[in-house]
């Protein structure tokens, strides 16, 4: 929630806030995102003149001290305690602490809007998007780990990220700053719920849609100003429900539309959905902006995070639609995998077949198109992971990639179902009201819509447009990388003569993409942040 540029001294901090919108200490500054659903401010140490900027979302009907940017120049004792009510605060927040020789970042629990940092010449270099750090550093230099971890789909969450010489600040994690380099210091593990028993006469669905509610009226949102994505899933239709019933007929909504009977099948749904009462709707045609498309700005070389996901394309073309129209918070169904994520002994014990594995891999589970160096590196793909924390790795995973897209567009995303006390309540639950996202449909019935809604006879998701595009760009792309020279071939990370046989064997039967796809993403991508 943050950019800054911190040099370390062993002056006392004198922190004063400017017009220009940032917080300045010497030749340091910090300067916080500003959005209508998000607070700032600072509070200094009378004794010693430390000093601490919070920026967090705002809650709905409550008034604090954040009201201005200060800073407020308090007593030790308040201090603490404004300290220990920031720490506390219900919602997504970040913490910069600038004291006598260095400087501190502090993340909460939600891992929302992640800070990320590189040391440049002795300076700390910081920013809510990882792309703001790329020109300044050698983008050359690669985690080693991280690259392996992405092509295998091993994408575990961890203060590392693909470029070597930047940190992302995990949830709950606090990085630290001064003469001595830069380290991050990970929290203990969070707890979770264990499956209880529900008692005679209980009512999950009963339950769940109160405590959505709740957690959906923790945000200070103008509604007018409030757009849902509403792609037809369940995750997003239970968001978008629950919104029609709080606001009706002022919140809008928006899609991005599928191809074929897929896209048949969400129009008739989203009709149904939409029909509980909602402003205007917004929708943006996948078809015109398939992933990796020539034109496109992957293809023109604009730079890119892999981790942004294959859809960027389409949307931040409807990101840009919402923005047009004076949208300011977009509501997602961002969590609902995780939040019904079943483990793997429940699974089994439900008779629910096992995922078969995304890339075609030896006897040892090695994938084949690993190179000498990417073979190596494979055992040790879980070391410096975080712990695990109140929200599921992948969720968390996808935020530091995610974010970005929105906040340069005024927009603030709000994951209602990625909120911890919903994790813990779906964590809480038996396996069966889990499995297949059973709570959810429940709900939806509950609520009177159709079986087409509540049990589509078709996958609810977006594989389709990732396999059409592979078809029809993906591979040919791909072989032409190679053919230029891959540096993922050169630096050894993928096996030439396998990758090549990969993009073929797709070419021709249309399966396996997960094989050649990412790949693709991150030779793209790579390629994008050194040019």
């Amino acid at each position: 929630m943050f950019r800054l540029r911190s040099t370390p001294t062993d002056d006392p901090p004198h922190l004063r806030w400017e017009p220009t919108g940032r917080y300045r200490s010497g030749a340091s500054w910090i300067e916080p995102f500003t959005h209508p659903v998000l607070e700032h401010g600072a509070i200094v140490r009378r004794s010693d003149q430390q000093a601490v900027i919070v920026n967090r979302e705002r809650q709905r009907a409550v008034r604090t001290w954040c009201h201005t940017p200060g800073p407020h120049v308090v007593d030790d004792a308040v201090y603490e305690q404004r300290l220990a009510e920031v720490r506390s605060w219900p919602l997504a927040h970040t913490l910069v602490h600038v004291d006598r020789g260095g400087l501190r970042v502090e993340a909460s629990r939600w891992g929302a809007a992640p800070m990320h940092l590189a040391e440049v010449d002795g300076e700390l270099r910081g920013s809510w998007d990882l792309l703001d750090l790329a020109p300044l550093i050698d983008t050359c230099r690669l985690n080693e780990l991280e690259v392996v971890r992405f092509l295998t789909y091993a994408t575990h969450y961890s203060a590392q990220t693909l470029l070597a010489d930047v940190i992302t600040v995990t949830e709950r994690a606090t990085a630290a700053h001064d003469a001595r380099g830069l380290r991050i210091t990970y929290p203990a593990p969070g707890l979770h719920a264990q499956p209880r028993t529900l008692k005679p006469g209980a009512d999950p669905v009963g339950f769940f849609e109160h405590a959505l509610a709740e957690v959906v009226q923790r945000w200070d949102v103008d509604p007018d100003a409030a757009v849902a994505d509403v792609s037809g899933g369940m995750d997003s239709a239970n968001v978008a429900v629950t919104l029609a019933q709080l606001h009706p007929g002022r919140v809008a909504t928006g899609a991005m539309m599928l191809v074929g009977p897929y896209r048949e099948q969400q129009a008739r749904r989203r009709r149904e959905l939409l029909a509980d009462g909602f402003a205007e709707d917004h929708r943006l045609e996948m078809i015109a902006q398939l992933p990796f498309a020539p034109g496109g700005p992957r293809d023109r070389g604009e730079p890119f995070d892999p981790q942004e996901g294959p859809y960027a394309e389409a949307r931040n073309l409807l990101l840009d639609r919402y923005a047009a129209a004076g949208k300011r918070v977009v509501f997602t169904g961002l969590g609902g995998d995780e939040m019904m994520k079943l483990r793997r002994a429940e699974a089994a014990a439900l008779g629910l077949a096992a995922q078969a594995p995304p890339l075609r891999a030896t006897e040892d589970g090695v994938p084949v198109f690993l190179g000498e160096r990417g073979r190596a590196l494979l055992p040790r793909r879980f070391d410096g992971l975080a712990p695990i924390g109140p929200t599921l790795w992948s969720i968390l995973d996808c935020f530091s990639a995610l974010y970005p897209h929105y906040m340069k567009r005024g927009l603030w995303p709000i994951n209602p179902l990625a909120a911890p006390s919903i994790v813990r309540l779906a964590e809480s639950l038996a396996a069966p009201w889990r499995a297949k996202k059973h709570l959810l449909r429940e709900r939806l019935r509950h609520r009177g819509f159709s079986t087409d809604v509540v049990h589509p006879e078709l996958p609810e998701n977006f594989q389709h447009i990732l396999d059409l595009a592979m078809r029809r760009h993906g591979a040919a792309l791909l072989e032409h990388l190679v053919d230029e020279g891959a540096r993922l071939v050169a630096d050894g990370y993928l096996d030439e003569t396998e990758l090549r046989r990969a993009a073929r064997t797709f070419a021709v039967t249309g399966r396996r993409t997960f094989d050649v796809y990412r790949p693709l993403m991150l030779e793209m991508a790579l390629r994008s942040l050194t040019r």
